[in-house]
């Protein structure tokens, strides 16, 4: 899953990398920064679920909804820091991790049911 999730991620990585070209420098840091911390929150997710998938489903639910708060626990301090101690454009960074954790939440979602669907055919 997580090789897929990156090559659905090239595009928008480089769209988010080439952001500095169209606008000022402090929003394009900002979006940049809000794509790459939503990234790594759902690559890490998805190293859990490849590395996990087939386990008993005991473990996995432990694993998977442990590994769930830790990562919850990061991404709030990651932005606590962002916004409180840098001096990153908020609402460019905020909309910007929003969208893109969205996006890459319901490509997580499209490759869990393709999965699904596979294992139980």
């Amino acid at each position: 899953m997580i090789k897929k999730l990156i090559k659905f991620n090239v595009i928008p990585l480089i769209l988010a990398l080439i952001s500095p070209f169209f606008l000022p420098v402090d929003p394009a840091v900002a979006v940049i920064c809000g794509f790459v911390l939503s990234l790594i929150f759902i690559l890490s997710s998805a190293w859990v679920l490849d590395n996990f998938w087939n386990a008993d489903s005991k473990l996995f639910i432990q694993v998977f909804f442990f590994s769930m708060a830790i990562r919850f626990l990061l991404v709030l301090a990651a932005l606590g820091i962002l916004l409180g101690i840098t001096k990153i454009d908020n609402i460019y960074f905020t909309v910007s991790f929003i969208i893109s954790y969205l996006y890459h939440s319901v490509m997580e979602m499209i490759f869990i049911n393709q999965i699904l669907l596979k294992k139980k055919q």
